[in-house]
């Protein structure tokens, strides 16, 4: 396939077209992608919180309603279910967003917003190796994350939503899924132990980029305490999970080394993630608390069956407070 039809305007946008890319992924790129939409900025404005410069909203001429409103309110309602804890924060947002808005940006903890929709930046307080540079990649036509590279490990340093254009697919079910897991899986920067962060500390999940799959994955630990792939289904609008034999290699080797750093980097703020609906037990996360190192990750793979998730409600949000 060449690079050239995946990255074509939006003039061979379908619905059926837009599924199959999501499914079977974009490339990483050493620049962002820029949809044609662009092309009508006039106005590029700033959110701060916390001193943070966290979210950027891109805007065509006043007056202008290029884009489906439901598209917007997704990523607007997204931004207040992650972000509840400061009402000044909040009140920035709790308006519907205007028609001639083209693209919004949101600054990962750590990073700022820069002077487009996709740049993103260190955040002043945050001191770099000196070898890091940004990479892009499309999750669908509406998402698109910008990584912070550093010592080979990918750290998400922002998400730009595009809201879909009037006359194109919004595909509402899939980017709702596709923001829940990229958000779920951010790995903090600078890095942190992660059996002491807080997704593992309060949720047990994780994220970590799966070379068998070719991108980030969440990973959930259940009451078994075994770690697996939380994916979403685009055709049958499910969550599912399954095991992953490099997953589960990397999870019983796992060993935290403290980098070397003169910069320590400021408290998290406090965030919610949503969760859709929790996947289905197994026997053994009914008799299992605690994990054991198993035999061999084969043996592991064998023991444990795939659960799948058969719900279809995955717009609905379930707030659960969380820490950074």
């Amino acid at each position: 396939m060449v690079l050239s039809k995946l990255f074509s305007s939006s003039r061979s946008r379908d619905k059926e077209n837009e599924k199959k890319y999501i499914i079977n992924g974009y490339p990483l790129t050493t620049s962002p992608v820029i949809p044609d939409i662009l092309k009508h900025q006039v106005e590029f404005k700033k959110i701060k919180m916390n001193g943070f410069e966290k979210v950027g909203l891109t805007l065509a001429p006043e007056g202008s309603d290029l884009v489906k409103p439901e598209s917007l309110e997704l990523f607007r309602k997204k931004i207040l279910a992650w972000y509840p804890s400061d009402p000044e924060f909040c009140k920035q947002l709790e308006s519907e967003f205007p028609k001639n808005l083209i693209a919004v940006s949101i600054a990962i903890f750590n990073f700022d917003v820069g002077e487009s929709c996709q740049e993103y930046k260190l955040a002043s307080s945050v001191k770099p190796s000196g070898n890091g540079h940004f990479t892009y990649r499309k999750l669908s036509e509406c998402v698109q994350c910008t990584y912070f590279n550093e010592d080979g490990e990918e750290f998400l340093a922002g998400i730009t939503f595009y809201p879909a254009p009037h006359g194109k697919p919004q595909l509402l079910k899939s980017n709702n899924a596709l923001l829940y897991l990229v958000f779920g899986s951010v790995i903090s920067y600078p890095p942190v132990d992660r059996q002491k962060s807080w997704f593992m500390t309060k949720y047990n999940q994780y994220g970590r980029f799966c070379s068998a799959v070719g991108k980030h994955v969440l990973l959930k630990c259940y009451r078994d305490g075994i770690p697996r792939h939380y994916e979403y289904n685009h055709v049958t609008h499910c969550y599912k999970t399954s095991l992953c034999k490099e997953c589960l290699d990397e999870f019983f080797t796992y060993k935290w080394i403290e980098p070397k750093r003169d910069t320590p980097a400021a408290a998290a703020p406090v965030v919610t993630v949503e969760k859709p609906v929790p996947a289905a037990a197994t026997t053994a996360d009914a008799e299992s608390s605690s994990v054991t190192r198993a035999s061999s990750t084969e043996s592991l793979i064998e023991e444990f069956v795939q659960v799948k998730v058969d719900s279809e409600d995955v717009e609905s949000d379930i707030d659960a407070e969380l820490i950074d």
